[in-house]
């Protein structure tokens, strides 16, 4: 099994001529890619930056990140991406877990990181592109460099990347991932997909920071030998014509991004034929909207399911042949899936309970936090804290978060079922179903919802759609409309709409004064 950086050095022997990265139409080679990769690595070396350093990669998706990260593999330093839309606070506790000795930043994202460094005297190396106050300019200090570095070698037991989690149920935890669980998941991935070596085109639009982007559609790419059209930010139409300009063969993206496909295609501009594989995950998957897309696109869209823990891609639905409705898919590779009681007992096919992933893509852990280790990571893999079962055939069916559940009177009601009731009436584009604190019933749903376009927001009228598609202790008992949802990696912070609507105050989301709620 390879390395990522013995990865790069196969494509550069084989494929040297062949654009590894398209941004903003400018390609950049395997060759062109391994160069500067080289003089970076030699940089960061001339730094002080050794095997097993920490270093911060504080950045958009913009090829600098692509860059950084194999910089650092090739060195043996630990790349960390950061979350380009992380503030000080945030930053400043991924600082305090992550003890960096360097970070690499850019023009926008510098004047966040700036003022945290006196905080953190262990940070003694900050690059900027084009230069920052207060940090070497790092494209004067690349051109000081050579082209060309050699290798150490590296073991497969040695960390690849430390990523942090998006934050959305509490304070990041900074997930270690070896080369070995890395490189593994991406080995399963290219046979799930069926994958053609030198031949694909992938289109990434989430971003980079996240393990989706880097690990599950980059690192891919690299793995495969494809080329990667990269988007620094999600335009719906720039994602439709560059499908069609460079001939995509694959897409990933969250089920948010698919309403937005659907919402924006245009038969007569958008070419979506070269498409081969359609991949979603990152969230709960509205039914609805993934079918819609596959009637105009021609091409089936694979639910996949997986997690920062376990590097990637470990669940996919078949690209081809059978299919389960409202299955994620099958386990790939070596991944395998348990499903266990709350002692973490396992339980048979059928029985629902809390799902685990075991294999060889589980991660080393979470850096410098044994406790949370321990707990998460177990004998049958990592706790995902997912609830599902598997059926007789070992389909799994993800149900919903353990903290996404609302029980309301008693009855537990899972906001994917009412979602996908949701994304059926015509007039909703993108919605999102929370529960809310209720004197009564403990918790009651609500239902927060993005109109179409031109759409008359009718509260009433969806109510009325819902109580004829759900149990009564389903329907929402309210409707709230907002101009555009929250998102932190292409995913709705449900999180940030609970408190708006604590607080009485969604207008944040709201580009004017306009906005309807009816009472259930």
């Amino acid at each position: 099994m390879e390395t990522l950086p013995e990865m790069l050095a196969r494509n550069v022997r084989a494929l040297p001529d062949r654009p590894f990265l398209v941004f903003r139409d400018r390609p950049l080679t395997y060759a062109c890619f391994a160069r500067r990769t080289a003089r970076l690595a030699n940089l960061l070396a001339a730094r002080g930056i050794v095997r097993g350093d920490r270093v911060g990669l504080y950045l958009p998706s913009v090829p600098l990140m692509a860059e950084a990260v194999f910089a650092c593999q090739r060195l043996g330093a630990i790349p960390a991406p950061l979350s380009a839309m992380l503030r000080a606070d945030e930053l400043r506790a991924i600082l305090a877990r992550a003890d960096l000795r360097a970070a690499i930043s850019d023009a926008a994202t510098w004047p966040g990181l700036a003022p945290l460094r006196a905080d953190f005297p262990a940070l003694a190396h900050a690059f900027v592109e084009a230069g920052g106050e207060g940090a070497e300019d790092l494209e004067s200090a690349l051109a000081a460099q050579p082209e060309t570095f050699e290798d150490p070698r590296h073991a497969l037991s040695d960390p690849a990347a430390l990523f942090f989690s998006s934050g959305t149920t509490g304070t990041p935890k900074g997930v270690l991932q070896s080369h070995f669980s890395h490189c593994s998941t991406l080995r399963d991935m290219m046979v799930a997909h069926a994958s053609r070596y030198g031949q694909e085109v992938y289109l990434c639009a989430v971003p980079l920071f996240t393990n989706f982007g880097l690990t599950a559609t980059l690192n891919l790419c690299m793995y495969t030998g494809g080329t990667l059209v990269l988007h620094e930010r999600w335009d719906t139409g720039r994602v439709l014509e560059d499908i069609g300009r460079y001939r995509a063969t694959y897409f990933g993206g969250t089920p948010t991004m698919y309403v937005y496909l659907v919402g924006g295609h245009d038969p007569a501009r958008h070419d979506l034929s070269s498409l081969r594989v359609c991949t979603t995950g990152g969230s709960p998957v509205p039914g609805p909207v993934i079918r819609r897309f596959e009637s105009i696109s021609g091409v089936r869209v694979a639910q996949v399911y997986g997690a920062t823990e376990t590097c990637g891609q470990n669940v996919i639905e078949p690209i081809a042949g059978l299919r389960r409705e409202g299955a994620a898919g099958l386990p790939v590779g070596s991944s395998r899936i348990a499903i266990v009681d709350d002692a973490g007992t396992p339980l048979p096919a059928g029985e629902m309970g809390e799902v685990v992933i075991g294999g060889d893509c589980v991660a080393l852990g979470y850096f410098g936090d044994p406790a949370a280790t321990a707990a998460a990571f177990t004998p049958h893999g990592w706790k995902s804290g997912d609830v599902g079962y598997r059926d007789a055939d070992g389909f799994l069916y993800v149900v919903d978060r353990k903290k996404d559940l609302i029980i309301a009177g008693g009855h537990n009601i899972q906001p994917l079922e009412v979602e996908n009731v949701l994304y059926r009436h015509p007039d909703v584009a993108v919605c999102a179903v929370v529960g809310l604190p209720d004197a009564v019933k403990g918790e009651v749903p609500v239902a927060v919802v993005v109109p179409r376009a031109g759409a008359a927001v009718d509260a009433a009228a969806i109510l009325t759609f819902c109580r004829d598609h759900l149990a009564a202790y389903k329907v929402p008992r309210r409707v709230e409309f907002i101009d555009e949802m929250p998102v932190v990696a292409a995913k709705i912070r449900k999180r940030d709409l609970v408190a708006a609507l604590r607080e009485d105050d969604l207008d944040r989301f709201r580009r004017g004064p306009e906005g309807g709620a009816a009472g259930g």
